[in-house]
């Protein structure tokens, strides 16, 4: 069950670094046109539903803000999905143990009690 919810956790990030990823490009994308604009030009910032009026250069700085803090995110997320994956394997390295264990334990009791039945 353990491992079942690590590999849930692990697919969740994955699908949220992919989330990041797709918005950096998104940002880097908007950024390129931005560039190409004069700084005297009418561009629209999203905000909620609508949409508000923003001069070219200071929208170029909120997209490069929000592309640092996506990466940065993005980041962390990598580090924490690596985190969940060591010790995904880890638990399959004990299981994996404790069935061997479990496997030599029964050896030796049905060997004794093959034994026993010979005498």
């Amino acid at each position: 069950t353990r491992s079942m919810e690590m590999r849930s956790h692990v697919v969740k990030i994955s699908n949220q670094v992919a989330e990041m990823e797709r918005q950096h490009a998104v940002a880097s994308i908007t950024l390129q046109h931005l560039e190409g604009l004069p700084e005297n030009a009418v561009t629209y910032r999203p905000l909620g539903k609508c949409f508000v009026l923003e001069r070219p250069p200071v929208l170029a700085e909120r997209m490069k803000a929000v592309q640092a803090k996506n990466e940065a995110d993005a980041v962390g997320k990598l580090k924490l999905r690596q985190q969940f994956i060591d010790r995904l394997k880890e638990n399959e390295k004990q299981l994996e143990e404790l069935m061997d264990q479990f496997e030599k334990a029964s050896q030796r009791s049905g060997g004794a009690s093959a034994a026993a039945v010979k005498h």
